[in-house]
C-alpha cells in the first residue's frame, strides 16, 4: 500500500469531505478522488460508497480508518523519537481551549511551562467549537466543559467549574431582586436567547417556580456578560473563577448565595494514541498541577 495514499483516505475519513480533504492537504479535489480510487483498485476491495455529494464508509473502509488512525499516530510518535538524536530538537504542540479559560486561566499559566521545557513550542486555538478541530487532528487535545462522548477519545477529568449569578448593587436595590421570581422584569444576560446557558442555574428550582423570562440578551462572550453585569445593564451567568476579583470588591454580588448551581467538569480529551507522545504527557502533567483554587472551585 503506498503511504500517500493511505494518508489521502485517512484524511477523507476523518473530515467526511472530499473537498476538505483536498484543502487540507493541498491539492485537488480530482487528485483526492485519483488517489482513492488507486488505493481501491490496489486493495482489490471497495472502502467509500459515493451518494452524490455525500459518501460512506464500507465496512472494509471502516477497518481501514480504524487502522490508519494507528498507523500514523505511530507515525508521529516515530517522529517525536528521531527528534531525540537531533541538537536542536523542537516539538510542535497545539492546545484547543475554551475562550474564557484559555485566554485568561490558560495564559496566566503557561510561562512556567514554556521556561521548564525550551524544547516544545506551544501554540494554541481558543474556540466555543473544538470538537472538530479535535478529531481532524488541528488540535493535539482540547481542555472543555461539555461532555465529549466520542469513540476513541481518552478523559481526564482536571477540576470542577462553579458558576455564580452576577448582578450589579445598584441594579440588585433598584429591582429589589431576593427570589428567582423577581427576574422576571429584569434584562438576563446570556450567551443565547434559549436561556441554555443558564440551565445550570435554572435545574436548581422546580418548573412551577420559574418565571417567564421576558427580556433575555445574547452576548456571546463571557467577558462581555461581566462587562454588561457590571454596567448594570442586566443579571449574567458565569464561571465563577472570571468575576474571583469583583465578587470580593463587591463590584458585583451574587443575588442567591444560598443556592449553588450544577458545577460542571473540566476535562481534557485526547485520542487513545495521542497519549502516548511524551510531549501530550508532560503537558497534560503540568496542566494537573495548577492548583483548583485557581478555578473557583470548591
Amino acid at each position: 500500500m503506498d503511504l500517500y495514499q493511505l494518508k489521502t483516505f485517512h484524511v477523507v475519513s476523518r473530515l467526511g469531505s472530499y473537498t476538505e480533504a483536498a484543502k487540507s492537504l493541498f491539492v485537488t479535489q480530482s487528485a483526492v478522488s485519483h488517489s482513492i480510487k488507486k488505493l481501491e483498485n490496489s486493495l482489490d476491495i471497495r472502502l467509500i460508497k459515493r451518494k452524490g455529494k455525500d459518501f460512506e464508509l464500507t465496512e472494509a473502509g471502516k477497518a481501514l480508518r480504524d487502522s490508519c488512525e494507528k498507523i500514523f499516530q505511530e507515525i508521529e510518535k516515530t517522529q517525536e523519537n528521531i527528534l531525540h538524536f537531533h541538537k536542536r530538537a523542537e516539538w510542535g504542540l497545539r492546545i484547543g481551549a475554551t475562550v474564557e479559560f484559555g485566554t485568561t486561566i490558560l495564559m496566566k499559566h503557561i510561562r512556567g511551562f514554556t521556561d521548564r521545557h525550551r524544547s516544545i513550542h506551544l501554540d494554541f486555538l481558543f474556540s466555543h467549537n473544538l470538537l472538530e478541530p479535535l478529531l481532524r487532528d488541528e488540535v493535539d487535545f482540547i481542555i472543555d466543559c461539555k461532555e465529549k462522548p466520542m469513540h476513541g477519545l481518552e478523559k481526564i477529568n482536571l477540576f470542577r467549574e462553579q458558576y455564580v449569578v452576577i448582578a450589579s448593587p445598584d441594579l440588585l436595590k433598584n429591582h429589589r431582586i431576593q427570589k428567582i421570581r423577581d427576574m422576571q422584569e429584569t434584562r438576563m444576560l446570556s450567551l443565547d436567547k434559549d436561556l441554555k446557558w443558564w440551565e445550570n442555574f435554572l435545574v436548581c428550582f422546580k418548573h412551577d417556580e420559574l418565571p417567564v423570562f421576558k427580556n433575555i440578551m445574547e452576548i456571546n462572550h463571557i467577558r462581555g456578560i461581566i462587562n454588561a453585569a457590571l454596567s448594570g445593564l442586566g443579571i449574567g451567568f458565569v464561571p465563577k473563577y472570571t468575576v474571583l476579583n469583583e465578587l470580593e470588591k463587591k463590584t458585583l454580588i451574587d443575588p442567591f448565595p444560598s443556592i449553588r448551581p450544577k458545577a460542571d467538569i473540566f476535562s481534557i480529551y485526547i485520542k487513545h494514541g495521542k497519549l502516548k507522545l511524551e510531549k501530550n504527557r508532560v503537558f497534560i502533567d503540568y496542566l494537573k498541577k495548577i492548583k483548583v483554587s485557581e478555578f473557583g472551585s470548591e
